[in-house]
């Protein structure tokens, strides 16, 4: 890679990061927003809808599986 390439590479980099900031801060912005549910009321409902409809009934918690796979696992390193 040439040296110019390297620097137009630098440039796209240090550019994007930039916009990652100011897009960052406009995002904290409209969730900061006063009437942020307001203006997104319908949007916010229909993803909590969604989520209802498709929820799954577990018989236990996330924890038991894990404390589950680490006693199986402990099994097979002895």
């Amino acid at each position: 890679m040439n040296d110019s390439t390297r620097k137009e590479i630098e440039k796209w980099i240090q550019t994007w990061d930039q916009a990652r900031f100011a897009l960052d801060n406009v995002k904290l912005n409209e969730l900061r927003a006063s009437d942020y549910y307001s203006q997104n009321q319908v949007r916010l409902n229909e993803m909590l809808q969604y989520a209802f409809e498709h929820r799954q009934l577990r018989l236990s918690s996330s924890l038991i599986e894990q404390q589950k796979i680490f006693m199986k696992l402990n099994k097979w390193m002895k």
